[in-house]
């Protein structure tokens, strides 16, 4: 099966190595603990999920005979390999801000999440949860290449990780998916049914851990005003993930494929900001 990615898409790993240090300010986004915390608890599921990911397509890829794929599927393994390595850093940096515990519980207990997965599904339902979760992430990263503002108010100093991990989530966005519809012969319910429990897994679990990191800061109970602007940022109109919610529902259509939005025009701009912050 030939990949609707477009021709002009590279899927190459970039070898790059950030530098976290104390001039990362505890709320580096947008001084907001709610934005930085939900990432916080993003970047600390990483390193293990980019695993699960890699791992779910490395049991497949023997079904593919098409070269082009094969070296998507190599690019898409040596990315996902890059995030897991760069974001434990950067989780390791978080440990030092007073966070130890609350890193190593909530890296336990996703730990656990994923280890019960892949004693409890099939390699083919893992399959299906990376492509419903790799769908997720493809629509986050759209929003911060696609919304610059959001993008500018991440500090500079941790900026370029995740600029850096936006574009080659955009670049990889289908890899999992092709491979999930080859080897599932379209199984709409399996597909649909993965992608409702993967969210409300993720809801639960970053919801939680968002709210234990402000608790432990102590900003619920002496600046709840922040929790609540902090919350109307991510959730409510124009907030961050706002522009996230329609694509997020496109997965659900029979025709669905992620490169049907192309948002490979938003590339280039990017490409430019990493070569500069590099």
């Amino acid at each position: 099966m030939p990949t609707l990615t477009p021709a002009h898409i590279t899927i190459k790993p970039r070898h790059l190595q950030f530098a976290f240090n104390q001039d990362i300010p505890r709320y580096w986004f947008a001084n907001d603990p709610v934005l930085t915390h939900f990432l916080n608890v993003l970047s600390i599921t990483f390193p293990e999920g980019e695993r699960f990911f890699l791992d779910s397509v490395r049991a497949f890829r023997d079904k593919v005979d098409d070269p082009q794929r094969q070296k998507d599927i190599s690019g898409f393994i040596g990315q996902e390999a890059l995030h897991s390595r760069e974001h434990a850093a950067y989780n390791q940096f978080l440990a030092t801000q007073g966070y130890e515990k609350l890193v190593q519980r909530t890296e336990r207990v996703s730990s656990k999440l994923l280890k019960g997965g892949r004693l409890r599904l099939t390699p083919r339902e893992q399959l299906a949860i990376t492509s419903a979760l790799e769908h997720i992430t493809a629509v986050l990263a759209k929003t911060l290449l696609e919304h610059p503002q959001q993008l500018a108010m991440i500090h500079p100093s941790i900026r370029s990780l995740w600029l850096w991990h936006a574009i080659e989530e955009t670049e990889h966005k289908a890899v999992a998916f092709d491979l999930y519809k080859e080897i599932s012969h379209q199984k709409m319910t399996e597909k649909n049914t993965v992608m409702v429990l993967g969210t409300l897994y993720l809801l639960a679990f970053s919801g939680y851990f968002t709210w234990q990191f402000l608790r432990q800061d102590g900003v619920l109970r002496k600046q709840p005003w922040r929790v609540v602007r902090g919350y109307w940022r991510l959730l409510g109109y124009k907030g961050l993930l706002q522009p996230a919610i329609k694509e997020y529902f496109n997965y659900f259509k029979a025709d669905f494929h992620p490169w049907q939005d192309d948002n490979s025009r938003y590339l280039s701009r990017a490409y430019a900001q990493l070569a500069v912050a590099a």
